[in-house]
C-alpha cells in the first residue's frame, strides 16, 4: 500500500477538523498528489517540481512566459499530464506565491519591548520580504489580486501581526497594514523589474545619469508655471539631500513614512 506524501501542515483530520499544529486547507485548496513513477530519464512529476520549474521559467524568461504549455516543456511532456498536481496556472501561481513567502519568512521573531527597535523590527521584516521578491526577476506580478493564504502566507500573516499587535497598535489598522505594506512591496518590486526589462544593459552609473539628466530638464521648466516641481527637481528623481549625502533610497523612504504613520496609531503616540 503506497504511503501519502502528505506533510503534517497539509493534512486535515477527519471532515474538516483540525490536529494541532496542522494547518487545514482553505476550502478553494485541491488535495495535493504524491509523484508519478517514470520508466525513462525525464524529470519526475509532482506538485513541488510544477511549481520549482514555475519560478525557473519565471527567473529566466519572466512571469509572463509562464503556461501551463511552457511549464510541462520543463518535463518533456504536454499540459494534460499537469492537471494531476495543479488544476491550472490561476492555482499554479497561488502555489508560487506560497512558495516565495516560504523564502520571505523570518522565524521566531519575538516583539522588542522597545518601541523603536521594535518599528526597526517590523522594517527589517518588510525589507527581507522586498529582497526574496526582487531576486525573482518579475516574480511579483504573481501577487497581483492574489490572496496568500497558504501554509506559508498563514504563516507569515500570522508572524507580522504578532509584531503589529505587541504595543497596543488598534486591530482594525493591524489587520490593514499587512495589506498595506505587501501592496507597497508588489508595487515597488514590479517597478524595479520593468525599469531593468527596459534597460537590462544599463550600470547603476548610468541609470543615476540618466535620472540626473531627468531632473535637470524638470529644473529648467517655466518657473512661473511649475515654481514647485523647478523647487525640488533634483529630489523627485533621488538626489542626494546634499554633498556628504548619498542618493535617496525610495523604498527605505517610502518604508520610514508608513511606519511612522502606523506609529501614530499606537497608544499614547497619536496626534491631535
Amino acid at each position: 500500500m503506497a504511503t501519502s506524501e502528505k506533510t503534517a501542515d497539509e493534512v486535515p483530520d477527519g471532515a474538516g477538523t483540525s490536529v494541532l499544529g496542522v494547518i487545514p486547507p482553505p476550502p478553494w485548496a485541491r488535495e495535493p498528489h504524491g509523484r508519478r513513477p517514470r520508466a525513462d530519464n525525464k524529470p519526475a512529476l509532482s506538485r513541488e517540481a510544477v511549481v520549482d520549474a514555475a519560478i525557473r521559467i519565471i527567473d529566466d524568461e519572466g512571469f509572463d512566459a509562464v503556461s501551463m504549455r511552457r511549464v510541462a516543456q520543463e518535463f518533456g511532456t504536454g499540459a494534460a499530464s499537469l492537471y494531476a498536481y495543479v488544476a491550472n496556472k490561476d492555482e499554479l501561481m497561488d502555489l508560487v506565491v506560497d512558495r516565495v513567502m516560504a523564502e520571505s519568512r523570518i522565524a521566531d521573531a519575538e516583539p522588542s519591548a522597545n518601541v523603536e527597535e521594535w518599528i526597526e523590527q517590523l522594517k527589517s521584516m518588510v525589507r527581507h520580504s522586498y529582497r526574496v521578491m526582487t531576486s525573482h526577476r518579475d516574480i511579483a506580478k504573481a501577487f497581483l489580486g492574489r490572496i496568500p493564504f497558504g501554509p506559508n502566507g498563514l504563516r507569515n500573516v500570522e508572524d507580522m501581526l504578532n509584531l503589529l499587535r505587541a504595543h497596543g497598535l488598534p486591530d482594525f489598522i493591524a489587520a490593514y497594514v499587512g495589506d498595506l505594506i505587501g501592496q507597497y512591496m508588489v508595487a515597488a518590486a514590479i517597478e524595479d523589474s520593468m525599469w531593468r526589462e527596459r534597460y537590462p544593459e544599463a550600470t547603476d552609473e548610468e541609470v543615476a545619469q540618466a535620472m540626473g539628466q531627468v531632473g535637470e530638464y524638470l529644473a529648467a521648466l517655466p518657473k512661473e508655471q511649475f515654481p514647485n516641481v523647478t523647487a525640488i527637481a533634483p529630489l523627485m528623481v533621488g538626489a542626494p539631500l546634499g554633498p556628504e549625502s548619498d542618493p535617496i533610497d525610495r523604498f527605505e523612504l517610502g518604508l520610514d513614512i508608513l511606519m511612522r504613520g502606523i506609529a501614530t496609531f499606537l497608544p499614547g503616540r497619536a496626534e491631535g
